[in-house]
């Protein structure tokens, strides 16, 4: 009887010598082969101390190539093991479902074959920066994007809440062939006068990037807005922008639920 393969997608997390759940530990001991996408060295050796049977990744990264080539390349190399009977650990950098095309590509193949398949979560960068900047998404809200895409697109910007825009580095990149940050300038400049229209001069804004070692500190940059187009960030920085504040009541919504301002305000500092 033919053994039947399974995929388990895994999160490393950040810093991935402290941050790796044990149950991710306990899958990437159990599987016949692991498939790296980590980045980093320390956290490659970590994994390969749990199981000897490790595949790199990153290998398929190569200036001038298209990321969008290389994801499918990396889904591809999953998918066939699992499609030979084995039973498959991805283990990816941070979150596995956040900023990772092929977790998820692999995924929607290995079900689509009728084979079990599965992602377990880890801590992201997102997850880092609500620490290290003491930031409660719940308190003012939070609008997420991915830079190059904020550029494009016609978000709409409320500034009464959190602003993350990932990938700072790369704001303005289309080709998805660059491995550096060094052209993103047009990018950042444009970012700006986008941002200028809804928050002053000197808001103060925060470039931001985890962490990767236990021994390390988070890198925490904080600048007035009108600086930005002449920041350094790197791949993996993340831009900030805290709220305004909270925005004025609506006290249309709040009759239609029998409430008034004063009723609310008294309420929660009783």
């Amino acid at each position: 009887m033919n053994k039947q393969g399974s995929l388990v997608v895994v999160g490393t997390g950040i810093s991935p010598a402290g941050q790796m759940t044990i149950l991710t530990q306990s899958y990437i001991k159990e599987a016949d082969i692991v498939f790296m996408g980590i980045m980093n060295k320390i956290g490659e050796n970590v994994v390969q101390k749990l199981n000897s049977n490790c595949h790199n990744l990153d290998d398929l990264y190569q200036s001038g190539k298209s990321r969008g080539i290389t994801y499918i390349q990396m889904k591809d190399r999953i998918v066939e093991a699992v499609k030979q009977g084995q039973r498959v650990v991805a283990a990816f950098y941070g979150h596995p479902g956040v900023f990772v095309n092929p977790s998820h590509s692999a995924i929607e193949e290995v079900l689509a074959l009728g084979l079990p398949a599965r992602m377990l979560p880890g801590i992201s960068a997102e997850d880092c920066l609500v620490a290290d900047l003491g930031i409660d998404p719940a308190q003012f809200g939070c609008q997420s994007y991915e830079a190059t895409q904020f550029l494009f697109r016609k978000y709409r910007i409320d500034p009464y809440m959190t602003q993350i825009i990932w990938q700072i580095g790369l704001a303005g990149e289309h080709t998805h062939t660059v491995l550096n940050a060094e052209h993103c300038q047009k990018g950042l400049q444009l970012l700006t006068d986008i941002l200028l229209t809804h928050y002053p001069k000197q808001h103060q804004i925060i470039l931001y990037e985890a962490a990767t070692f236990p021994v390390c500190e988070p890198k925490i940059e904080k600048l007035s807005l009108i600086d930005l187009p002449s920041a350094k960030p790197s791949l993996i920085s993340t831009l900030v922008i805290p709220a305004l504040g909270l925005p004025d009541y609506d006290e249309d919504k709040l009759a239609k639920l029998g409430l008034t301002k004063e009723i609310v305000i008294k309420s929660r500092k009783s």
